[in-house]
C-alpha cells in the first residue's frame, strides 16, 4: 500500500511540474488576433493588408513587420469552418510596431522581460549566432520569441499539430 501511495504522489508531483510553465491559449495571440481567427476578422481590425503573397498558404502583410499566415480549413459538411475563408495558422511580428501579446510582450522589449512575464521556457536555445530562442506552449500552440543583444527581435505564434 505504501508503494502505491508513494507512486501516486510521485506521479502527481511529476504531472504538476510538467504543467507549471504551460500557458493558457488566451495568452497565445498577437495584436488581439488568436490562432484560428478568420482572415475576415483580421481585416475588420487592421483593414486590408498592404501586400498578400498567395499560394495554398497566404501571407498577409499589415504594414511593416506584421505578417499573418492563413489557410483554408473548410473540410466538408459539418465543418466548423466556412468555405472560401482563410483562417490564421501563424502570426509573426518582426518590428516594434505596437503589436503585442495579451501579456504585453512586444518586439523591442528587453530580453529578460520574457521570463518575467512567462516564467521558465519549455525550451531555450541559441538557434543562430547571438540569437536566443524561447519556446512556450499552450496545448498545441507555440509562442516563440527571438532575442539578440538583449532585445526581442521577433515574436511568433503558430499551431504545432
Amino acid at each position: 500500500m505504501k508503494r502505491k501511495l508513494f507512486a501516486f504522489i510521485m506521479l502527481c508531483i511529476f504531472s504538476l511540474s510538467s504543467t507549471v510553465f504551460a500557458l493558457s491559449k488566451n495568452q497565445v495571440a498577437l495584436g488581439g488576433i488568436p490562432l484560428d481567427a478568420s482572415l475576415i476578422y483580421v481585416n475588420s481590425i487592421y483593414g486590408p493588408p498592404t501586400r498578400i503573397e498567395g499560394g495554398s498558404r497566404w501571407i498577409s502583410h499589415y504594414g511593416n513587420g506584421f505578417l499573418v499566415y492563413s489557410i483554408p480549413k473548410y473540410n466538408g459538411k459539418g465543418s466548423p469552418y466556412k468555405k472560401g475563408v482563410n483562417y490564421v495558422d501563424q502570426i509573426k511580428v518582426t518590428q516594434n510596431n505596437g503589436i503585442s501579446t495579451p501579456d504585453g510582450a512586444y518586439v523591442g522589449m528587453k530580453e529578460y522581460v520574457i521570463e518575467e512575464l512567462y516564467g521558465e521556457p519549455f525550451n531555450k536555445f541559441e538557434q543562430q549566432k547571438n540569437i536566443m530562442t524561447y519556446w512556450y506552449f499552450a496545448e498545441t500552440q507555440l509562442l516563440a520569441f527571438e532575442a539578440k543583444d538583449g532585445v526581442v527581435i521577433s515574436i511568433r505564434i503558430c499551431e504545432t499539430d
